[in-house]
């Protein structure tokens, strides 16, 4: 009986990652990739029959890896100063909640001191591009609603983007027509002037079509459209259509003053160029967006980004993506729409095979290339993924009904970019730690590798969530409240 479940199990997740997706993204998993992960589930059970089911889980936790790999991010090489990480499913989710949501701070004498505070499960972070998935999924509720054609011109919508009239709204919501300002965004001071240069937006003719496709700018245009056509500010619309149904408490564009002191702090990162400038950030105090583009919009008062700006808790996230599960943010055929790929495609250089990102409605698609996927290959075709700068990656995956938010903060005291042709002159290793010469007398940590370990801790969640689906299958266990455990670290 079990082992005609196993092989059922493993056929339907095979079928599975291919539906909602064509050509190169299918057939990307092994059918014995599945079997191998879910016997996993079978060998357990067997050599485990005494055991409650809170007990294997425990046991299929311990052999996942994921604890290891979180101590070696975190703890070991202190790639992040603390993480919050979530999975899940219907009534079932686990949480991992590990280190500090700061390290240091700046005094009244605007010195760097020590200023330790633990990462807790209601830590609140700042999303940075995950705001984007709220802009998209703004914009389909409108077009559910019969308010906007993704067809239409921008300018029938924001007709002060005077250079866009021959720009759909599908076009900036799907990354298919690259655009360009005269100046930075950010590279004034006044609010006005800012507005002013992205007013005169226009679309990039010499965009290099083998280049990312993933920009901020076409998410901070489609801001001024939800806002022309709902008749509302955009964090109003937010609030009042997403955060207030899904009982959001934690989301904000700005931080109450009474809930700052859970706030990560993002302050105080260092970049360095190839000339070997370093620029540290110091105006990302707790409850200002590290973004420098969300700051000069004046995110403060509340004007919030379409790009970034957004604040959110874990528990938060996982309503969001609970909501998205179950159509209560958009209806289904909208859901199953934003992460079929509109961008992505393989090409080779010098023999080796590369790829033009896989991106849906301001958002990743599943990338060929597993190591360039912001999407763990072992989910369906219909998943999506957003992810942002300071750490954050949230995974949502209808078909299997499965949802994974990471949350966590690789800006404070680190060093977020290194110019490639610089670092071996300020790279110094320390055992498993690796620092950065800011200048002679700063070394920081080098947080600029987190991207490239993010995988490590997300993938292994999503194994267990869907061998934990298994075992409630095997087992007739239905849940009928949410069953929710934290591992502290």
């Amino acid at each position: 009986m079990i082992q005609k479940l196993l092989d059922e199990y493993a056929e339907r997740l095979y079928a599975r990652q291919n539906m909602g997706v064509n050509g190169e993204q299918q057939n990307l998993i092994s059918k014995s990739e599945y079997y191998d992960m879910l016997k996993a589930v079978v060998d357990c059970l067997n050599n485990n029959k005494d055991k409650t089911i809170a007990e294997l889980k425990e046991i299929l936790f311990l052999q996942s890896g994921l604890l290891e790999n979180v101590k070696d991010v975190v703890l070991d090489r202190q790639l992040c100063t603390g993480l919050v990480l979530s999975y899940g499913y219907d009534n079932y989710r686990e949480t991992v909640v590990v280190g500090s949501r700061q390290e240091v701070t700046l005094d009244e004498n605007n010195k760097v001191i020590p200023a330790y505070e633990e990462m807790t499960l209601d830590t609140i972070f700042d999303l940075a591009s995950v705001t984007k998935i709220f802009t998209s999924v703004s914009i389909l509720k409108l077009v559910q609603a019969g308010l906007i054609n993704l067809n239409d011109s921008i300018t029938k919508y924001a007709p002060q983007f005077v250079n866009l009239s021959n720009v759909t709204v599908f076009d900036l919501l799907a990354f298919q027509k690259p655009l360009m300002t005269e100046k930075r965004v950010d590279s004034v001071s006044d609010y006005i002037e800012a507005e002013d240069i992205l007013f005169n937006i226009k679309v990039n003719e010499n965009f290099n079509p083998l280049a990312n496709p993933y920009t901020d700018m076409g998410a901070m245009v489609l801001k001024y459209v939800i806002e022309a056509v709902s008749g509302m500010n955009f964090y109003d619309f937010i609030y009042e259509t997403i955060l207030k149904p899904l009982n959001m408490t934690d989301t904000h564009a700005v931080i109450p003053k009474k809930k700052l002191y859970r706030v990560i702090n993002t302050n105080l990162d260092a970049k360095i160029y190839k000339d070997g400038r370093s620029i540290i950030t110091k105006e990302a105090v707790k409850g200002v967006p590290y973004d420098a583009k969300a700051r000069i919009m004046a995110q403060k008062e509340g004007n919030l980004s379409g790009h970034a700006g957004l604040f959110a808790s874990n528990p938060d996230m996982i309503k969001f993506a609970k909501g998205i599960l179950t159509g209560k943010v958009i209806d289904n055929n909208y859901v199953v729409e934003l992460g079929q790929n509109k961008t992505g495609k393989l090409f080779e250089v010098d023999g080796k095979l590369k790829s033009v990102q896989y991106l849906g409605y301001l958002c990743y698609s599943k990338n060929p290339i597993r190591q360039e996927s912001e999407i763990f290959h072992r989910l369906s075709g219909q998943s999506f993924a957003s992810a942002g700068w300071l750490g954050h990656k949230l995974v949502v995956d209808p078909l299997n009904n499965l949802y994974s938010f990471l949350s966590s903060n690789k800006s404070n005291n680190r060093v977020t970019f290194v110019d490639p042709s610089i670092r071996p002159s300020v790279e110094v290793k320390d055992g498993d730690k690796i620092y950065i010469k800011v200048n002679e007398n700063d070394l920081k940590i080098d947080a600029s590798r987190f991207t490239w370990n993010k995988g490590r801790m997300v993938n292994p969640g999503l194994i267990l969530a869907m061998q934990y689906q298994f075992l409630d299958e095997i087992l007739g266990n239905k849940l009928e409240e949410e069953e929710h455990v934290v591992r502290k670290i």
